[in-house]
């Protein structure tokens, strides 16, 4: 991998031009002819396992042969933030950030394949004064195959980046958590935005544009989710405030959950991507 160093501290910057040498230059790599060939602007070079990188879009596709800065498809103070949320927390795994508590609950949780339906839904209450921060709370059940509801679950979200969608977001995730591999169900949401976005993030190959959208994290896990476990996943809307009662018991679990006691874990502990940041400083040749 090379390395590449921001023009500036500006936290708008979103140039990055190549590191002349520091002390993690490996010499010996710039001698390899497949760099040499490729890599002509490039001076510092050194190992890192897979685990450690992530693709980050540019907007310059070859620039190593012609002296070009790359130019980052977000700000730096973005991708900063994201290296400083999970550089604070070394105790997350790199392939999941899913915390031993959490994986401990999900192993004992675990539905049965008779499940057929999940019902998810969210619920936020924007900030109204410094005294009553923004909420934000989730909740599912699930169904078997003769309409009864097996199991539950509601949560008091940590408010990072607080959303009505976020909260919606969370509930698919954590409904996704507790099924078994290869399990066949339909998820039941009223959230048309939820639906609309699942066309443009899961239903289709994986596309580095999503690294750019907001809760991609989240849409990650999502997939992630569907291709470890193999989940076969119908998205299915109900209305909004209808009489559909799966979907009030829903909505009323997920109010509920304001009151209950909000969780204090870091949000990266609900996701399971595969690719959480160690270091996003560095560029991939």
């Amino acid at each position: 991998m090379s390395h590449w160093l921001p023009v500036s501290t500006l936290a708008d910057e979103r140039s990055y031009n190549p590191c002349p040498g520091c002390s993690f230059n490996i010499p010996a790599l710039s001698k390899k002819s497949a760099i040499k060939q490729r890599c002509n602007s490039e001076k510092c070079f050194f190992n890192v396992t897979l685990s450690e990188i992530v693709g980050y879009p540019t907007k310059h596709a070859k620039v190593f042969a012609a002296y070009l800065p790359i130019t980052l498809s977000t700000s730096w103070s973005y991708a900063t933030s994201l290296a400083l949320v999970h550089l604070s927390n070394p105790s997350l795994p790199t392939s999941s950030a899913l915390s031993p508590s959490f994986n401990e609950k999900i192993e004992d949780d675990v539905l049965p394949l008779s499940v057929q339906s999940l019902y998810t839904d969210g619920s936020f209450h924007a900030a109204k004064d410094s005294l009553l921060p923004p909420s934000m709370t989730s909740a599912w059940f699930a169904l078997d195959d003769d309409g009864l509801i097996l199991e539950s679950s509601s949560l008091h979200l940590p408010s990072c980046f607080p959303s009505a969608l976020r909260s919606e977001l969370y509930a698919v995730v954590l409904g996704l958590n507790a099924l078994s591999h290869g399990s066949s169900i339909s998820i039941y949401t009223d959230c048309s935005q939820l639906i609309s976005l699942w066309k443009r993030f899961v239903n289709v190959p994986f596309s580095p544009k999503l690294l750019r959208e907001y809760n991609h994290l989240l849409w990650l896990s999502i997939r992630q989710f569907i291709m470890d476990r193999n989940l076969k996943v119908d998205l299915i809307k109900v209305p909004a405030h209808g009489d559909d009662i799966y979907n009030i018991q829903a909505d009323s679990l997920a109010k509920d959950a304001h009151s209950s006691l909000q969780l204090t874990v870091s949000s990266l502990a609900f996701c399971y991507a595969p690719c959480l940041l160690t270091l996003i400083l560095y560029l991939l040749t």
